[in-house]
């Protein structure tokens, strides 16, 4: 006998997930149309189920941390008084609130639509399919001169690409090289996971590699070291341990190739050769011409770092109080700390930070147990895996996660990690 009530409840939820799919499908290219879309998702999934959300003990440390960050903000705003309070804003503090407090909330409404394996298989699929345009419009800038701004919709997309000199690399529809550049590494360890697992059919699988090729094309092409590093990371952790007897083979002739092309001692006409048939810019990225041009380095901008955090340790100085303070103290800009957990030290302080870290960190040791101990052969959710992990890696030595599409990619995948945990909690009571 059909229930009509359940049947009801599966097609209402169908069609939530159905919002939330096209928002990811549309997240890289039309982000405002996205935003829209799987924030409505995320509403209409909260308000059915609010009452799951007290149910789950690791809300309440969202919640904790959530109250932190706003006690912060108003001790920064009406109690703190140093010698920068003069030339900070303080309404900087609210707003980089937006930077983490919906993103808290996404984590949490996701998770409904990440519970199962398949859940999770299509959000990665998508989020692969969704990167055509990128790869597209990239290859477009790189090799066509395509620049834009292109609009649709009466301007609701706008594609703007910047011209490509002699130092930059491939952008897309990203701000900077290193964006785009992290956008395809968290996108890389999910399309080699639908290339290369065993249940695809052959003609998904071949247009799945066409589009890896089109990512690892891209990763190329951005100039970006760190989107390099993170992607050559990403091989051994999507694959495993079986993947080491080829990958360290690879990575040291690669480490070879780099000693070979870049140093004086190996001055020889083999040297000659690989610097005419690889790109100047790829290859002077690993010389003094990669770095002549930088004005401090990332050591000194860390110390620069640390000593404003001592100022404030407990409840920071405030969101993008770092730039002002570091242009007041040096006389030049740079627009962040470039380390992720710095630059949350400083705009709310060490204890909220080292409760964050432990969120997620509780998160990825638990999942990396189930993933790759107790599974050993799901390759999707090594591959979800992989992608927070490197991306965390990344932003140890540069900072994207302030772009809204990425940092929205990172809490979703974040809450697939949670569902993973979740899930072999529940068998292991049954």
């Amino acid at each position: 006998m059909l229930n009509y009530k359940n049947f009801k409840f599966k097609y209402i939820l169908t069609k939530e997930i159905n919002i939330f799919r096209t928002g990811l499908f549309f997240l890289p290219s039309a982000p405002s149309i996205a935003s829209l879309l799987i924030i409505i998702s995320l509403l209409i999934n909260s308000f059915k189920r609010k009452a799951k959300w007290f149910k789950d003990n690791s809300n309440f440390l969202i919640i904790f941390i959530t109250l932190l960050m706003l006690l912060s903000s108003v001790v920064q705003v009406f109690f703190i008084n140093n010698s920068y309070s003069e030339v900070l804003n303080k309404n900087s503090s609210w707003i980089g609130l937006f930077n983490w407090i919906p993103f808290f909330w996404i984590f949490c409404s996701s998770q409904e639509f990440l519970k199962s394996r398949e859940d999770r298989k299509c959000s990665s699929l998508i989020l692969c399919l969704s990167t055509i345009p990128v790869i597209f419009s990239g290859i477009g800038q790189t090799f066509f001169n395509w620049h834009g701004p292109l609009e649709l919709l009466n301007g609701a997309i706008i594609w703007y690409q910047r011209p490509i000199d002699a130092i930059s690399g491939l952008t897309a529809q990203f701000n900077h090289a290193n964006y785009a550049g992290s956008w395809f590494t968290f996108i890389l360890p999910l399309c080699i996971a639908h290339s290369f697992n065993n249940t695809s059919h052959k003609n998904k699988k071949y247009f799945l590699r066409f589009i890896l090729a089109g990512i690892i094309s891209c990763i190329f092409l951005t100039n970006s070291r760190n989107a390099w590093g993170s992607s050559i990371l990403s091989i051994p952790l999507v694959f495993g341990t079986s993947s080491l007897q080829w990958f360290l083979p690879c990575v040291l002739f690669t480490f070879t190739l780099i000693l070979v092309t870049t140093q004086n001692l190996f001055e020889s006409g083999i040297q000659t050769f690989l610097r005419e048939i690889i790109p100047n810019k790829v290859w002077q990225e690993f010389t003094y011409e990669g770095f002549k041009n930088l004005d401090v380095t990332r050591l000194e901008i860390l110390k620069e770092a640390f000593r404003v955090i001592i100022n404030n340790p407990l409840f920071g100085t405030g969101a993008a109080s770092f730039t002002i303070i570091y242009q007041l103290e040096k006389g030049f800009w740079k627009g962040h700390s470039h380390n992720i957990l710095t630059e949350l030290s400083i705009s709310y302080g060490i204890p909220c930070t080292v409760i964050l870290v432990y969120f997620i960190s509780r998160i990825l040791v638990k999942s990396f147990q189930n993933i790759y101990i107790k599974d050993k052969k799901n390759i999707f959710d090594r591959s979800i895996w992989t992608a927070v992990i490197i991306f965390l890696l990344s932003q140890q030595i540069d900072i994207q996660y302030f772009d809204g599409r990425i940092s929205l990619v990172f809490w979703i995948l974040l809450a697939g990690l949670k569902c993973i945990n979740d899930e072999n909690s529940s068998i292991i009571k049954n």
